[in-house]
């Protein structure tokens, strides 16, 4: 049994973490702070106090904290993720100096990005051996958290640190009004019959996992290399390639529906390759059992996006 924190219970891979642990026999920790993204100096003061309370909580036992926290996307620039790193360092910063925690009976998981650390790369496949890439700010930032939470290792002597680059995750997370990707606000466009607006071409490849599977996996990740100390990557991923032309099709077959769709060039599109597949190298005993495949988890989409607007209307009345 551990001592869990998921910070990012909000966005969609926090909250698919969250409730793998609701069913464990792990204990979550549960600080009820909403956290001041947009004011670092006050997120900073916010994650102290928090860190806090974690360590009076701990008691000394086994402890994993997961970092699936953060406002950045892609198309981020640089000086709005320096605030975002800001906030980790000073995070990282907290629970080296806190002299009440141990740092050797705990885990820090990081959820980074395979698609922005690799974005550069046209080699195939890709593995955990291969060389990072990035080609934005947010792939380089991605880079150097990774860097920071490294820290609480202390070259052997302190926590096992788990960086997890995730690849194209799906899933839906009603946050803010905050997209969550091209298969959620797909759905969501096709349901409310909007346009959809597809600024790629059709044949641009990419890694789908859903949220659900990815939580799943990176569970199964940490249980597993954190019985030997040290830093370590794992690629989170589906490990198979659909194009978004393949995409569209399988989601017309499950939906019965034609889509509108309009396809229009964005310059920045031309920067990112057009396929890419990974295979982690790194192997996990215990396979998954509820993988899904991509039409599974589009169906599974459709039902709750659908479901929430049933909600939404219903609330209405």
């Amino acid at each position: 049994m551990a001592f869990i924190w998921v910070i990012g219970k909000g966005g969609l891979l926090g909250g698919a973490l969250c409730q793998e642990f609701i069913s464990s026999s792990d204990t979550l920790f549960d600080p009820q702070i909403q956290l001041s993204w947009h004011n670092k100096e006050r997120a900073c003061e916010e994650f102290k106090n928090a860190v806090c309370e974690f360590v009076s909580q701990v008691q000394g036992r086994h402890w994993q904290i997961y970092w699936a926290a953060g406002i950045g996307t892609m198309h981020s620039t640089a000086e709005e993720l320096a605030d975002e790193t800001y906030i980790l360092k000073s995070f990282i910063d907290t629970l080296l100096t806190n002299e009440g925690i141990n740092l050797k009976v705990g885990t820090f998981v990081f959820a980074s990005s395979a698609g922005a650390i690799y974005a550069g790369k046209h080699d195939e496949p890709i593995h955990e051996s291969t060389l990072p890439s990035p080609i934005n700010a947010y792939g380089h930032s991605k880079l150097q958290q990774e860097s920071i939470a490294n820290a609480l290792n202390q070259h052997g002597e302190g926590s096992t640190v788990i960086s997890c680059r995730i690849t194209t995750l799906y899933g839906f997370k009603q946050k803010n009004g905050k997209q969550q990707g091209l298969l959620a606000e797909m759905v969501r466009r096709a349901i409310s019959n909007e346009v959809i607006h597809i600024y790629v071409p059709l044949e641009t490849m990419r890694d789908y996992i859903s949220a659900r599977v990815a939580a799943q996996k990176i569970i199964y990740t940490v249980n597993h290399l954190e019985k030997t100390s040290g830093i370590h990557i794992k690629i989170i991923a589906s490990e198979v390639s659909t194009s978004i032309a393949q995409m569209l099709a399988i989601f017309k077959r499950i939906y019965k529906r034609n889509l509108r769709i309009v396809t229009q060039a964005d310059i920045k599109s031309t920067q990112y390759q057009r396929a890419v597949q990974f295979r982690s190298e790194v192997v996990i005993p215990n396979p998954i059992a509820s993988q899904s495949n991509l039409a599974e988890g589009i169906a599974e989409l459709l039902r709750v996006i659908q479901q929430e607007n049933a909600k939404g209307r219903s609330s209405q009345r």
